[in-house]
C-alpha cells in the first residue's frame, strides 16, 4: 500500500480538493453538451444490423428552398458564381435529424500537434464514399455514392455517383474520375507497384467496368462480402475518385512526357512519375504542397497558408449537401487550424478562449480538472462522449526485432506478454491519471460490440505480481543480485517503450512512466523514451523497436472487422500493431519477395481467418469467425491493453449547435466527428461565444 500511495502522490495532477470536485463532475449528468436534446439514440448503445445488399434511398427529397449561403450572395448576383441549384447535384445529400436548422457565418479555430498533417482536423472535413448512420451506428448509408448493390455471391459491386456533383473548382464528378484512378494510377505499374490489398482481393486485380457517366462496377476474383464496410473509410484520393481533369496535366499519358520530365528536374525530382505523385494531396491528412490547387469535394477547402503550420479554410461553393430546408451546407464559412507545439500550448489557448473545437486527438481525461475549472469563465463546454480512441492507450510489443534474435525469441513466447500484462496495476493508472473514470481491461472489442465476450476484456488484465514473476521465471529469465533479470544467454534483459507523445495522446508519456515502473518491479530493466513520430515510424517499419504505443481505436463494429490491425498484423505497423514485419508479409502481393519475414503458423492461421471474415456475405458468419481470433488472443495475447472504455471530453464553443448527442462514441471508428455531419454545425446567432 505504501508503494501505491507514494506513486499516486507523485503523479496526481491536482489537489485532493480538486479531485473531490472532479468526482462530482464526472457523474453522467454533470457534462451536458450545450444542452443538446436527445434527438437520436447514441450509436454505442445500439445493436448492429447486417449490412444491406442494396443501399437505402437518400433520407429525404430535396426541398424547393433557395438556401444560398450569405457570403456567396454577391458572387451569385454578379454572375461570378452560378446559383445554388446549378452547383449542387440533382439529388443532393439531405442532412436530417439535427437539433435545428442553422444560420450562416462564423469561423472555427482549432489546433493540431503536427506542423503539416491535419491530425486534429480530418474528421471535420472528411467526406467518405459511404457512412455509418449516426442514428444507430450500424446501418451503412449513402454519402458520396448515391447507391450501391452487390451480387448474390459477393463478387460484383455496382456503385452510382450523384449526378451533377462537382469538384471544388466547379468541374463535374463523373466515372471518368474512377476510370482515371484505376487505369492511370492504381493499376498503372509505372506509378504503383501493386494496388491496395482490397483491390486485389482473391489473388489478382479486380476488374473495373465503367457503365455510364455515373455508374461503375468492381468485380473481384473471390467473394468480397464485406467490401461495403471498406467504402465507409475511403474519401477521395485515398479511395477511388481522383480529379482526373486536374491530374491529367501531370500524367504522361495525357501530357508530353518530355515536358513533364523537364518540370520534374526544375522541382529537383528525377522522373515525371515523382512529379505527378507530388501533385497528389494525401487525402484528408494534410499538405502543404499543392493544397491550394488540388480539387476536392469536402465542405471546406484551403484558401491560404500564411505560414508553416497555419491553414485557412473557406466553404466549398460546390458542396453537395443541404439541410432539410434546402439550404446549402456548410453553415460555417471558415476554419482556421494552427500548429501547437505541445499540450501546454493547447491548455493556454483553451484557458484564453482561443479555440472553438478541441477534438479527439487533443483532449484527455488526465486534464479533466483543468477543463472543468476553466469552463465557467472560458468560451467552451465540456462534452460528454465515449472514447473509441484517445486515452485508450495500448502497449504493442514488436515480435520481430531485426537486430536482436535473442529478444525476438523471448517476445514470441506468449508468457512474455502475459507476464508484462499482469504486472500492470491498471486500476492505479485509472485512479492516478484518469480519476477513476475509465473501465479498465485488456485489449479487446469494446463491450457494446457484438464480437465482445467478457473473457476478452478480463484476460491477463488482473494485477498479479506473483504470477508475473512466475511466468518470467519459467521462461528462464533469472533475476541477478541487482534485482534485474538476465536473458538465457546471460546478458542483461533490457526493454524500452518508444512513443511519440501527444501525437498519440496527451496522457501517453505519463502512462508509459507508470508501466515502466511496474515492469522494473518484476525485474525487467525497462525504460521509455519519446521521439519524433516520423523517426519512430521508420524504426517500427524496420523492426528496430522493442515496444511502442498507440490508442486502441478500431474496437467497435464500425471498424474492427475491416481494420483489425491492433489485434493481428494486417498493417505495416507504422502506428501500432504486434509486428510490422508480419504485417508487411501479409500486405505483400509476392510473399516470397526478398526481405519479408514470414509469420509463425499460428499467426498465419489468424490472418487466414480474417480473410474469411472479409469474404463472407453473412454477418453472423463474420462475427463467428472474428470471435475465433479473439478466443485465441484471450489465451495468447500479442499486445497489452489498459482500458475497455473511457470518457472523451471534447471541448466545443458554447454557441456551437448541432453537436453529436451526449454519450455518442467519438474516435477513429466514427471517423471522429464525421459521422455526425460537422457541415451542419453552426453558431447560434452566427457568432462564436
Amino acid at each position: 500500500m505504501d508503494r501505491k500511495l507514494k506513486r499516486r502522490d507523485f503523479l496526481k495532477l491536482s489537489s485532493v480538493a480538486v479531485l473531490g470536485a472532479v468526482a462530482v463532475a464526472c457523474a453522467p449528468a454533470a457534462t451536458p453538451v450545450a444542452e443538446q436534446p436527445a434527438v437520436e439514440e447514441p450509436a454505442a448503445e445500439q445493436p448492429a444490423a447486417e449490412e444491406p445488399t442494396k443501399a437505402p434511398e437518400t433520407p429525404a427529397e430535396q426541398p424547393a428552398a433557395s438556401g444560398e449561403p450569405t457570403m456567396l450572395e454577391e458572387k451569385v448576383k454578379s454572375g461570378a458564381l452560378p446559383p445554388k441549384d446549378q452547383r449542387i447535384p440533382e439529388s443532393p445529400y439531405v442532412v436530417t435529424g439535427r437539433e435545428a436548422i442553422g444560420v450562416y457565418g462564423g469561423e472555427i479555430r482549432m489546433i493540431m500537434f503536427d506542423p503539416v498533417w491535419w491530425v486534429s482536423l480530418y474528421d471535420v472535413i472528411v467526406e467518405r464514399m459511404l457512412n455509418y448512420s449516426d442514428k444507430d451506428g450500424s446501418t451503412i448509408v449513402p454519402n458520396v455514392l448515391e447507391s450501391w448493390e452487390v451480387s448474390d455471391d459477393g463478387t460484383k459491386w455496382t456503385m452510382k455517383l450523384r449526378k451533377g456533383m462537382k469538384w471544388s473548382d466547379g468541374e463535374p464528378i463523373t466515372t471518368e474520375d474512377v476510370r482515371f484512378w484505376w487505369f492511370d494510377h492504381m493499376a498503372n505499374t509505372e506509378i504503383n507497384a501493386n494496388p491496395w490489398w482490397q483491390f486485389r482481393f482473391g489473388g489478382k486485380n479486380m476488374e473495373v467496368e465503367i457503365v455510364d457517366d455515373f455508374t461503375f462496377s468492381f468485380t473481384f476474383a473471390a467473394p468480397f462480402g464485406n467490401f461495403v464496410a471498406h467504402m465507409t473509410r475511403w474519401t477521395g484520393n485515398d479511395g477511388f475518385l481522383y480529379p482526373s481533369h486536374y491530374l491529367k496535366q501531370f500524367h504522361a499519358t495525357y501530357t508530353d512526357k518530355a515536358t513533364l520530365e523537364a518540370a520534374a528536374k526544375e522541382n529537383k525530382l528525377e522522373t515525371w512519375v515523382q512529379y505527378y505523385n507530388s501533385k497528389i494531396v494525401p487525402g484528408v491528412w494534410g499538405g502543404p504542397q499543392g493544397i491550394l490547387d488540388f480539387p476536392n469535394f469536402m465542405a471546406w477547402h484551403v484558401v491560404e497558408t500564411p505560414k508553416e503550420g497555419l491553414y485557412v479554410w473557406e466553404r466549398n461553393e460546390y458542396f453537395w449537401k443541404v439541410d432539410e430546408a434546402g439550404n446549402q451546407l456548410p453553415y460555417l464559412d471558415n476554419i482556421r487550424i494552427e500548429y501547437a507545439a505541445n499540450a501546454e500550448v493547447t491548455k493556454l489557448k483553451v484557458a484564453q478562449s482561443e479555440l472553438d473545437i478541441v477534438g479527439q486527438h487533443d483532449v484527455t481525461m488526465m486534464e479533466y480538472p483543468f477543463y472543468k475549472e476553466n469552463e465557467p469563465k472560458a468560451n467552451y463546454v465540456v462534452g460528454d462522449y465515449i472514447s473509441c480512441m484517445g486515452d485508450r492507450v495500448t502497449i504493442f510489443p514488436y515480435h520481430t526485432l531485426v537486430e536482436d534474435a535473442g529478444l525476438t525469441e523471448i517476445v514470441r513466447d506468449y508468457r512474455w506478454v502475459q507476464a508484462l500484462s499482469v504486472a500492470i496495476d491498471r486500476e492505479e493508472i485509472n485512479q492516478s491519471i484518469f480519476f477513476g473514470t475509465a473501465r479498465m481491461g485488456q485489449m479487446s472489442p469494446m463491450p457494446a460490440s457484438k464480437y465482445y465476450k467478457e473473457e476478452y476484456g478480463t484476460a491477463w488484465a488482473q494485477y498479479d505480481v506473483e504470477l508475473a514473476n512466475k511466468l518470467l521465471d519459467e521462461m528462464g529469465l533469472v533475476k541477478g543480485a541487482d534485482g534485474f533479470r538476465t536473458r538465457p544467454d546471460g546478458t542483461p534483459l533490457k526493454y524500452n517503450i518508444e512513443h511519440s507523445g501527444p501525437r498519440v495522446g496527451p496522457a501517453v508519456a505519463k502512462v508509459c512512466e507508470m508501466i515502466v515502473a511496474y515492469w522494473r518491479e518484476v525485474g525487467i530493466d525497462a525504460t521509455t523514451k519519446e521521439i519524433q513520430d516520423s523517426l519512430l515510424v521508420e524504426r517500427k517499419r524496420n523492426g528496430q523497436v522493442h515496444a511502442s504505443v498507440w490508442h486502441a481505436d478500431r474496437c467497435t463494429d464500425m471498424l474492427l472487422h475491416i481494420e483489425p490491425q491492433w489485434f493481428i498484423p494486417t498493417s505495416d505497423g507504422s502506428q501500432g500493431g504486434c509486428d510490422a514485419k508480419w504485417g508487411q508479409w501479409y500486405l505483400a502481393a509476392d510473399k516470397t519477395a526478398e526481405g519479408l519475414v514470414e509469420p509463425p503458423e499460428d499467426i498465419k492461421k489468424l490472418l487466414s481467418t480474417f480473410d474469411q471474415m472479409t469474404s463472407v456475405v453473412d454477418e453472423n458468419e463474420r462475427v463467428a469467425l472474428g470471435q475465433q481470433i479473439f478466443d485465441f488472443l484471450a489465451q495468447n495475447p500479442l499486445q497489452i491493453g489498459l482500458m475497455l472504455e473511457c470518457p472523451a471530453p471534447l471541448l466545443f464553443n458554447k454557441n456551437l449547435r448541432n453537436l453529436p448527442p451526449a454519450k455518442s462514441y467519438i474516435g477513429w471508428d466514427t471517423y471522429g466527428l464525421s459521422t455526425y455531419h460537422p457541415c451542419a454545425m453552426f453558431y447560434e446567432g452566427g457568432v462564436r461565444a
